[in-house]
């Protein structure tokens, strides 16, 4: 019992130690705490809890985030067809992971399909104030992306969970300066990106800043099965993303979560009933509540994790004709 005690102690220590990359070490620490709380503590069998947190995060992706990720990827799609786009759909990982798992579902048989890339900050050489990581890199990720065909296309649509548009910006001043780049978040923190949220939020009378917060939980919710990649390499000619696995509790409740949000994209794509995006919106925000006035783990942060110090002067420097 002692050892399985001594197993369970590292396996949450190193579930933590990745939130800490995404969060802060202390919203990290009162994240996992309050999650192995909620999950009955770790004075059970580690089997017991390990099982618990699969049910637990199949759960949450299924029934809390389920119906707004639906949504999400239904709004891309009504998006793709005012622009008259056909063909890939660039999904951004890791963050975009679950965003990716409904539209491999809900795009069965239409003319736009999901194509996982990877381009986060690190990789293109942005600093991240929260993990200051810095990519090794450089040049091979331009042939890692030119690989995917993405400098040849007129029309390049990519869908990410957000904020400011980073990545955006870098992608269309380096990469695609010949393309129309039309970025599409989850939430956005950009006048000049469309965000989901952001416009659903405004339907229910929520303050806009609450998606920052959705934002945020959608990380911690769907841990991811591989630590930020931050190398490109050549394999047989091929470039491809270096790819470090993630905890072992990251990975089997990440999938879980990834299962449950599948098995919202097939529920809404039988058109069995299930609820809508305003009704779970307004539940998460409740959740969002309970767990600030509780301290309790709710499956929504009470709050968002510090909002990027330069993000005012980012945007004041857009150029407001970078997109379409």
């Amino acid at each position: 019992m002692a050892h399985n005690m001594t197993e369970t102690d590292q396996l949450i220590t190193d579930f933590e130690s990745i939130f800490a990359k995404e969060l802060t070490p202390k919203l990290a620490g009162d994240y996992v705490a309050n999650l192995v709380e909620a999950l009955g503590g770790q004075d059970q069998p580690l089997e017991t809890l390990v099982q618990k947190g699969i049910d637990l995060h199949e759960y949450v992706g299924e029934t809390l985030y389920g119906p707004l990720i639906v949504g999400y990827v239904n709004w891309v799609e009504a998006m793709c067809e005012d622009i008259n786009h056909t063909g890939p759909v660039f999904f951004a990982l890791r963050d975009a992971a679950p965003l990716q798992v409904a539209a491999s579902v809900l795009w069965q048989n239409k003319d736009i399909y999901p194509v996982d890339v990877y381009a986060n900050r690190p990789m293109l050489n942005i600093e991240d104030e929260i993990d200051p990581q810095w990519a090794k890199a450089n040049g091979n990720v331009v042939k890692y992306l030119g690989m995917l065909g993405l400098a040849q296309m007129k029309n390049v649509v990519w869908a990410d969970t957000g904020a400011w548009g980073t990545v955006v910006k870098a992608l269309k001043v380096g990469i695609l300066n010949n393309a129309d780049f039309y970025p599409l978040f989850l939430y956005s923190h950009n006048p000049y990106i469309p965000g989901y949220l952001n416009g659903l939020l405004a339907k229910c009378g929520i303050e806009d800043s609450f998606g920052e917060v959705l934002n945020d939980s959608v990380e911690c919710v769907f841990p991811q099965p591989h630590i930020r990649p931050l190398d490109v390499v050549q394999v047989n000619g091929s470039w491809q993303v270096q790819l470090e696995t993630s905890s072992y509790l990251s990975q089997l409740w990440g999938q879980a979560a990834l299962l449950g949000v599948q098995k919202a994209a097939v529920g809404a794509l039988l058109e069995q009933p299930s609820e809508g995006e305003q009704s779970a919106l307004l539940q998460l925000k409740a959740l969002s509540l309970k767990a600030k006035e509780t301290g309790q783990w709710t499956g929504v942060l009470p709050t968002n994790t510090p909002t990027w110090s330069k993000g005012g002067e980012f945007l004041a420097n857009w150029p407001p004709n970078l997109l379409p």
